[in-house]
């Protein structure tokens, strides 16, 4: 059974300002000059689902959070939750500025229904210093406010937890122990809808990516490939997407400068790799560049490399060179003909999944990849 059941759902706000137009759009009377924020949305989530909800602004995601909060409802089509939710939609929201950590963390606890208060682990987790939580929250950084915010969110009993665009404001080592608290949510068979810009953030949480464009979902199913499909359309809005066989995505503005990649296959750690590419720059192209990525299967980048000089224009053959630093594994290689020295990047043509490598390393070795590293011991 689904825990998330969205059928043909529609959002509208009104655009006027006029009271008397918002009165009776309110009560039903006309919608006016209005702007579809969510159109035809159809969504199910099984329980324990992770699901990520990517998109670029103004595409229905904050929308579509509110409504499975409750915050809002539908205007047409049908929405069903079941189970209890926890929501982190803004920053601040739900806090009373006036009452201190303390008071907010046992306030939001009773308004959720909390039978149980996790104070001091919520307190804890948030890393607010002692003397802080006796004081208003309006005296907070925006860092801790984020970081209290979260905690009381996922240190509850809630089946469903939404989380917007708000780990940003964390730094690196908070942003590590939320991941890791998410993992141990979802081995509980919580249910996680996770809305972000981050694409590494997406791919490293969520099994499941829904992709909304323009408030329609233009894609729904395995994160990387839908990260991937959202990646192509981000970086060159309205170029081809000549797909090869066994390649993920392929896109750029002139598909085809990539001719042949080879030298994948099955390596040993530390044996020697060597990865081809014959490219074609196109003429007038300008800094471009030949990179080569290999990928975890979430499509995070492990190792990137890439040429140090602009190549001429023409054929030209650039051969990676590398020993194998990678633990026993599938990883997946994407090949690019770029230019760098524009922000955002400039894809000519971008290949990702363009091969793959097979590690093998001796049993007992863990991580993904091992690197040379000088250790000292001074007893």
């Amino acid at each position: 059974m689904n825990i998330i059941e969205l059928r043909n759902v529609n959002k509208y706000y009104l655009k006027s300002k006029s009271p008397l137009k918002r009165f009776a759009a309110a009560v039903g009377r006309g919608r006016g000059d209005s702007f579809c924020a969510l159109s035809g949305v159809d969504l199910s989530v099984a329980k324990g689902e992770c699901v990520g909800i990517i998109g670029a602004n103004g595409s229905g995601k904050s929308t579509l959070l509110r409504l499975l909060a409750g915050i809002s409802a539908p205007d047409s089509g049908s929405l069903r939750v079941r189970g209890k939710i926890s929501a982190l939609l803004e920053l601040g929201i739900g806090f009373n500025p006036e009452y201190t950590g303390i008071e907010n963390v046992r306030l939001n606890a009773l308004l959720n229904g909390e039978k149980y208060v996790r104070e001091q682990e919520i307190l804890s987790f948030a890393e607010i210093p002692k003397e802080f939580c006796g004081m208003p929250v309006k005296t907070y950084s925006s860092g801790m406010l984020m970081r209290l915010g979260f905690a009381c969110t996922v240190f509850s009993d809630a089946d469903i937890i939404l989380i917007d665009e708000v780990l940003a404001v964390g730094d690196i080592a908070f942003q590590a122990k939320c991941f890791e608290h998410f993992n141990s949510l979802k081995t509980g068979g919580r249910t996680i809808i996770f809305v972000s810009h981050d694409v590494d953030a997406v791919r490293r949480l969520c099994s499941r990516a829904v992709w909304l464009d323009s408030g329609r979902v233009a894609a729904d199913g395995s994160v990387l490939k839908v990260t991937s499909e959202y990646m192509r359309s981000s970086v060159m809005k309205g170029t081809g997407n000549s797909l090869n066989s066994g390649c993920i995505n392929r896109y750029g503005s002139h598909i085809g400068s990539i001719l042949s990649v080879s030298g994948f296959g099955s390596f040993a750690l530390g044996e020697q790799i060597r990865v081809a590419s014959e490219v074609c720059v196109p003429h007038g192209a300008e800094n471009a560049g030949v990179s080569l990525a290999i990928k975890d299967k979430f499509g995070l980048d492990l190792l990137v490399f890439r040429t140090e000089r602009p190549l001429k224009p023409g054929r030209s053959t650039v051969v990676f060179s590398f020993k194998n630093p990678l633990l026993s594994g599938e990883y997946l290689a994407a090949v690019g003909v770029e230019n760098r020295e524009e922000e955002p990047i400039s894809y000519y043509e971008y290949i990702e999944g363009a091969g793959v490598i097979r590690s093998a390393a001796p049993d007992g070795v863990f991580g993904l990849i091992t690197a040379p590293c000088e250790i000292e011991v001074d007893s």
